[in-house]
């Protein structure tokens, strides 16, 4: 799971820098505002995953969940999907007016969002569980 966690972070930097470049290079200045809040949110992204990846490295009761078969899939499904969808963003970019090329902003923005709000639950679950006091043992 950790592989897969650092696996979705290195593609979240590829794509924080690949929308960099986007706004960068674009002339208007919606085109640029649309990039900015796209980098914005997917750097709040990277930051939730290295949370969670130095929760993994240092609680147990992280391991057991993020070891869940629904995370597992929702983490190979992120992988999969988030590359293509910001590819699909930086091409669309360079060939569309503006109004079309928001409402594509639009939809990769909430995909991110989602991203991010699953990862804090997740977060949110782990400290959870390690704030629940153990149950003392019979000597």
């Amino acid at each position: 799971m950790v592989h897969g966690l650092t696996k979705l972070l290195t593609l979240v930097m590829t794509s924080k820098r690949d929308l960099k470049r986007v706004y960068y290079t674009q002339r208007s200045e919606g085109a640029k505002l649309d990039a900015k809040e796209l980098v914005a949110s997917v750097i709040a992204v990277q930051r939730l995953l290295e949370q969670l990846i130095d929760l993994k490295r240092k609680r147990r009761a992280a391991k057991k969940v993020l070891e869940d078969r629904k995370a597992e899939l929702t983490l190979r499904r992120w992988i999969a999907g988030l590359p293509k969808r910001v590819k699909g963003f930086i091409d669309k970019s360079k060939k569309l007016d503006q109004q079309h090329v928001t409402k594509y902003q639009q939809s990769l923005m909430d995909y991110i969002n989602d991203i991010g709000k699953e990862l804090a639950k997740w977060i949110e679950d782990i400290i959870t569980i390690v704030e629940i006091p153990k149950i003392p043992k019979d000597r």
